[in-house]
């Protein structure tokens, strides 16, 4: 069985978009606007797992305790975490303890932890 998406009701969908665009380089690949709020599927590739991030106007918002979405990274990290911060984002220092692999977290909008991670194959 196949993952297709992740649903994270956000505050601000502009932020979320900028954060995930910006950053983690995902892509928008679909988006809806309703009368309620909008709702934008975003992914890193055709059959890849999605992001979907869905602001209403009246509706639950995303609670972040124990919450960490993980990416592999594609670039070096600390192009990445200098990004992070050119952006206007807290990144973490990097921490390079094994045997998990080296990595950094930063807070997306909503408070989710995003870590970034490079693995070598």
């Amino acid at each position: 069985m196949k993952l297709n998406y992740i649903t994270i009701m956000v505050r601000d969908i502009e932020k979320s978009l900028d954060f995930y665009e910006k950053l983690v380089g995902l892509k928008v690949v679909n988006e809806m606007k309703l009368e309620a709020g909008r709702i934008a599927f975003l992914s890193n590739g055709e059959g890849e797992t999605m992001l979907e991030l869905i602001e209403l106007s009246r509706g639950e918002k995303v609670e972040t305790k124990g919450m960490v979405m993980s990416y592999a990274a594609v670039e070096g990290l600390e192009v990445l975490r200098a990004r992070a911060e050119e952006l206007g984002y807290s990144p973490s220092e990097i921490t390079d303890v094994a045997p998990k692999p080296k990595y950094f977290t930063v807070l997306d909008p909503d408070g989710i932890v995003v870590e970034f991670s490079v693995h070598n194959s």
